[in-house]
């Protein structure tokens, strides 16, 4: 079983997401319920929440924050578990005080980035190809993880499913996990424009997580009839929990494309672009930054390389 707390919390999040997406001939009395903030709420302004920066004794108050941004591709509660350290960790490398500011959306990371308000930034790979067309980022290192760099899109079932293709999907309940996703949504809408479909005119209904975690729950437990997860998030949630592994099957993975890169604003000046990057590149040779490489579950950081993103530039251009 999985731990009770995670899978609770996961139930209630999808809960939620059902009754606000379910589309039957009986309208349930219920609000329509989004995981988006409201409209009149300037995201970009917003406090993180439960977050407070801490300025590290050594520093000034005169001294500014390098901001950097996380893009969740786990469930919120892991991923504050995971980058909790690197403000401790990255100060003392950069000479300057580091905060991180967690969003709930790949999209309100993006915006945030465009408005040029953060400056280091780990986000989704497609996000990288759109921002790095308009040059508001630039490349700098990506995570290896188990001697890879790259990752794949994973078109999931459950187990005990009759479906072995996605096109037997059709008229069936689909989940994502985040709008602007290629992991967890832009390979099926690639792969349904091959056939001359889209979400609204293929599956009977779709509806988002925001969290790669919860998508591979609900499909486990058998509450949707598919969803589209990384295979990153996949690997590690099956290895911690190996009864999940017996709940569900892959029946597609899409071509390799580059892990979740750390971006870079553009406009950072080269002396202190060079010190972030060697603080991530030799991280893993010091025992502090083992330990933080550890939670965030990353072998190391190496530089990125253009071409582990060329597929999804080939869809775009497509």
């Amino acid at each position: 079983m999985l731990a009770g707390k995670l899978k609770n919390c996961l139930y209630l999040l999808l809960t939620l997401l059902f009754l606000a997406g379910t589309v039957t001939g009986c309208q349930p009395a219920y609000p329509e319920i989004s995981l988006k903030p409201p409209e009149d709420i300037d995201t970009v302004t917003a406090p993180t929440p439960q977050y407070r920066p801490d300025v590290p004794a050594a520093f000034g108050p005169e001294v500014p924050f390098i901001h950097m941004a996380i893009a969740q591709v786990g469930s919120p509660i892991t991923a504050q578990r995971r980058y909790r350290n690197l403000p401790a960790y990255l100060p003392d490398e950069f000479e300057q005080p580091v905060e991180l500011v967690f969003r709930s959306t790949y999209a309100e990371i993006n915006q945030m980035i465009t408005q040029n308000l953060i400056d280091i930034a780990l986000i989704g790979s497609l996000s990288y190809v759109v921002l790095s067309e308009s040059g508001d980022m630039e490349l700098l290192v990506v995570p290896q993880i188990k001697g890879q760099t790259q990752r794949h899109s994973y078109i999931i079932v459950p187990a005990e499913s009759d479906v072995y293709r996605l096109e037997e999907l059709q008229n069936e309940k689909f989940i994502f996990t985040d709008p602007i996703s290629f992991t967890g949504k832009f390979y099926v809408l690639y792969r349904l424009d091959r056939m001359g479909e889209t979400p609204a005119t293929f599956f009977s209904d779709s509806i988002y997580s925001y969290s790669q975690d919860s998508s591979i729950i609900a499909v486990a437990e058998n509450w949707v009839k598919a969803a589209a997860v990384d295979s990153l998030v996949y690997d590690n949630l099956t290895e911690e929990n190996p009864e999940l592994q017996e709940k569900i099957r892959v029946i597609e993975s899409s071509p390799p494309v580059g892990n979740p890169p750390v971006v870079i604003n553009s406009k950072i000046q080269p002396e202190l672009r060079q010190k972030i990057k060697d603080a991530f590149l030799f991280m893993h040779q010091g025992e502090e930054g083992q330990k933080t490489l550890a939670e965030l579950g990353v072998e190391r950081f190496v530089p990125g390389q253009e071409q582990d993103y060329d597929f999804i530039r080939d869809i775009i251009n497509e």
